[in-house]
């Protein structure tokens, strides 16, 4: 499946012609995820769309946090990411699961790790309803899946991506030299496609649409020594001497 059918196949998801809510991308650097997943992004922007880079956030509040601060450009009302972070952890309910009396002192061992987590949950699913409601159907965009932590990695591919692919309308697509393998039933929205690297003919078409006349005789070549890497042939033209359009 070329570029072309890769943005079509994207393209009938988001306007929910397709089967499929969801789709990954997979596949080796510099294959061409990235310009992809952008090329999504550019073309749906009239949509509420979302790019989150996964290599630039940190903790699962990060994720959160750019989601609702671009949600707040495009004039979706959702509220200061660290005001509603504020207001849970005051109403939070403290979860105590040793309690016991000695010399008349109370003793209580508050469990963090679960309440952080609850918190987390909770302002998961507002931010979530909230970009779901949008009538223009959000279209989600998450790059560079390997880059993250085994935490986040677990937290996405159980929490955040399965909450997301509940809400009907909202498109996903998720792009990375690994990509998460969801549980049923929610894999059952999702189809990963892996991006096979360009033949002789899409080099050879790449060389023409650049007007390198005097490579023409090198498709073979330079396929090979690049491996059908769109990266790495990138690499090589923009290092190439010979001027656009001229042989």
């Amino acid at each position: 499946m070329d570029r072309a059918e890769q943005l079509a196949r994207s393209a009938a998801v988001v306007d929910g012609s397709n089967e499929q809510q969801a789709l990954f991308f997979e596949g080796p650097e510099g294959i061409g995820k990235t310009s992809l997943l952008r090329e999504i992004y550019r073309r749906h922007s009239a949509a509420g769309v979302y790019y989150v880079d996964l290599e630039r956030v940190v903790e699962k509040d990060d994720v959160l946090r750019d989601l609702a601060r671009q949600a707040r450009r495009q004039d979706v009302p959702v509220p200061g990411y660290q005001a509603v972070r504020s207001q849970m952890a005051r109403s939070a309910t403290v979860n105590v699961h040793d309690m016991r009396a000695r010399n008349s002192t109370i003793q209580m061992v508050v469990n963090t790790s679960r309440d952080h987590k609850i918190q987390l949950d909770a302002m998961s699913d507002a931010l979530l309803d909230t970009l779901a409601g949008d009538p223009r159907r959000p279209v989600i965009c998450m790059d560079g899946f390997e880059h993250c932590e085994a935490p986040m990695r677990d937290w996405l591919g159980t929490d955040l991506l399965p909450e997301l692919l509940s809400r009907r309308g909202t498109s996903v697509f998720v792009a990375g030299r690994h990509v998460p393998r969801l549980a049923y039933p929610h894999v059952t929205a999702v189809h990963t496609m892996a991006l096979p690297p360009f033949g002789v003919d899409a080099v050879e078409e790449w060389i023409t649409t650049l007007g390198f006349d005097s490579l023409k005789g090198q498709v073979t070549k330079i396929h090979r020594s690049h491996h059908g890497i769109p990266g790495l042939m990138r690499e090589f033209f923009d290092l190439h001497s010979e001027p656009f359009g001229i042989g």
